[in-house]
C-alpha cells in the first residue's frame, strides 16, 4: 500500500470517527430532553405547553338506538355442505350433475370400456333431526338445453328455470349415521351422460330433497370439499370392462366422474323480534345495532387519541344454543352504512373479532377500535351507521346465540390532551 492510500484510508477512518462522535452526542441530548419532559409530565405543542392522562367513557345498553335482525338467504353454489330436509324452519334441497367423463374419454381408442353398473356416492357430513332414517328423493331434470346451467350460474334463476321440468326417478333411505350414500343410476342414462354431447342433448343432472316435510335435515360433501387426508367429493362411481377392439376381455375396472355442478337451494320461515340480537347458522341470522351517540363529533375531543374500545356482550342462555363438540364459535362484527333497514343496501368495511365462544354463559367480548374510530372521525354520509354482527362458518351447522342488549358494555379508554 502506498503513502497516498494509507492518508486516504486514515482521513476515512477519521471521517467515520467524527460521525458516531457526533450521533452520539445527538442521542444524549435528545434522550436528556425527553427524560426532563416525562419528568414534568409536560410537552410543547404549536399551541403551548401540554400535558396527556388517560381517560375512560363507559357506556350501558342506552348507547343502543337501534336493532334490527335480519334473515340472509343460505342458498349458494360454492359452499362446503349441500344439504336436503327441514330443520330449524329452514327448508333446502340441492341440485348435481356429473358431466366430467375425462377418466374414460382417456382410455386409448384400442380399448373398449363397457359400463357395468352406476352409482353415485354422496358422503355425509352431517345429520340434524331425530330420525334413524331420512327418505330422499331423487328427480331428474330435463335434457332440454334451454335449461343449461353451471357451477356458476345464479342459485334463484336456476331453480326458478328448472321449476317443472323434474321427472321422480327413484327414493332412497338413509341411514342418518352412515358416513355415505349410493344412489344406483340406470345404464342407459348414464350412456346418455357420457355419449350424447351435441347439440340437442344437455346433462343437467339431478335434485335431491327430503321426501316429506317432517324435522330432520342431512348435510352432504360438496364439489368443493378438499382435504389432504380424504377425498369426499360426490363421485359417479362406474364399473367396467375394458375389451380390445376384437371383443377380447382385458380387465375390469373402476372409474369415477367427480361432480361438475352443485348448488342448494333454501327457504326460510324464522322470523326473530328486535328485541334481542340473534345470531345463527344455517338458518342465516345477522344483527344490526345503530349508536347514534357514538357518532356524534363531540364524544371525543378534536386532539384527543382513541386508544381502544371493547363491546361487552352477554348471551341470554335460555335462547341460545351450541352443539356439543362445536367449540369454535366466534363472533364477527363490521360496520355497516345504508340509507335503509334493508339487506340489499347495506355496505360493510372492517372487520374485529371475539373471542372463542364455547357455551351459552361466557361472555362475547371484542375491539371495536377500529369501528368505533370510524363512526367518530368521518362525516355522517348515510341516513344509517352503526354496527352488524354475524357467526362463523354461518352457512354450516345451527348454532344460535340470542344477546340480551340490555347488558351491553362499551367501554373507551383515550388520551386525552389537557392544558399544562
Amino acid at each position: 500500500m502506498n503513502f497516498s492510500t494509507a492518508c486516504k484510508s486514515t482521513s476515512t477512518n477519521a471521517k467515520r470517527r467524527q460521525s458516531k462522535f457526533t450521533l452520539a452526542f445527538f442521542c444524549v441530548v435528545i434522550i436528556a430532553v425527553l427524560l426532563s419532559s416525562c419528568s414534568e409530565n409536560i410537552f410543547v405543542t404549536p399551541y403551548g405547553n401540554k400535558t396527556l392522562s388517560i381517560d375512560t367513557l363507559s357506556y350501558d345498553h342506552s348507547i343502543i338506538t337501534g336493532v334490527k335482525n335480519l334473515n340472509f338467504p343460505a342458498k349458494g353454489n360454492s359452499l362446503a355442505q349441500n344439504k336436503a330436509g327441514n330443520y330449524n324452519d329452514l327448508y333446502t334441497e340441492f341440485l348435481i350433475k356429473f358431466t366430467n367423463f375425462g377418466t374414460l374419454s382417456a382410455l386409448p381408442d384400442s380399448v373398449v370400456a363397457t359400463i357395468n353398473s352406476a352409482n353415485v356416492v354422496l358422503y355425509v357430513d352431517e345429520y340434524w333431526g331425530s330420525e334413524a332414517t331420512i327418505s330422499l328423493d331423487i328427480s331428474m331434470l330435463s335434457n332440454d338445453t334451454s335449461l343449461y346451467w353451471e357451477n356458476i350460474s345464479d342459485v334463484d334463476e336456476t331453480f326458478e328455470k328448472l321449476d317443472g321440468n323434474t321427472t321422480y326417478y327413484s327414493s332412497i333411505d338413509v341411514p342418518t349415521d352412515a358416513d355415505s350414500v349410493y344412489v344406483p343410476i340406470d345404464l342407459t342414462l348414464v350412456d346418455d351422460w357420457y355419449t350424447k354431447k351435441d347439440s340437442f342433448y344437455v346433462n343437467n343432472g339431478f335434485t335431491v330433497k327430503k321426501s316429506d316435510l317432517s324435522e330432520g335435515l342431512i348435510a352432504f360433501h360438496t364439489l368443493e370439499y378438499s382435504s389432504t387426508e380424504n377425498d369426499l367429493r360426490p363421485r359417479l362411481r362406474l364399473e367396467c370392462s375394458l375389451r380390445d377392439t376384437n371383443d377380447v376381455y382385458l380387465k375390469d375396472s373402476t372409474f369415477f366422474v367427480y361432480s361438475s355442478g352443485d348448488m342448494q337451494y333454501t327457504e326460510s320461515n324464522s322470523i326473530v323480534p328486535d328485541t334481542l340480537f340473534y345470531l345463527s347458522q344455517g338458518n342465516i341470522h345477522r344483527a344490526f345495532i345503530e349508536m347514534d351517540e357514538i357518532r356524534q363529533d363531540s364524544l371525543l375531543g378534536p386532539t384527543d387519541l382513541l386508544n381502544k374500545a371493547k363491546l361487552q356482550l352477554v348471551m341470554d342462555n335460555a335462547s341460545s344454543h351450541i352443539f356439543s363438540g362445536d367449540t369454535l364459535i366466534y363472533l364477527t362484527a363490521r360496520l355497516f352504512k345504508t340509507d335503509y333497514w334493508e339487506d340489499d343496501s347495506i355496505k360493510y368495511m372492517y372487520t374485529a373479532l371475539s373471542n372463542i365462544i364455547n357455551d351459552p354463559s361466557d361472555t362475547i367480548s371484542i375491539d371495536i377500535s377500529q369501528l368505533v374510530q370510524y363512526l367518530i372521525s368521518n362525516q355522517k354520509e348515510k341516513q344509517h351507521e352503526g354496527l352488524f354482527f354475524f357467526l362463523n362458518n354461518e352457512y354450516n351447522d345451527f348454532n344460535i346465540l340470542s344477546i340480551d342488549p340490555d347488558k351491553t358494555e362499551l367501554d373507551i379508554v383515550y388520551t386525552k390532551v389537557n392544558d399544562e
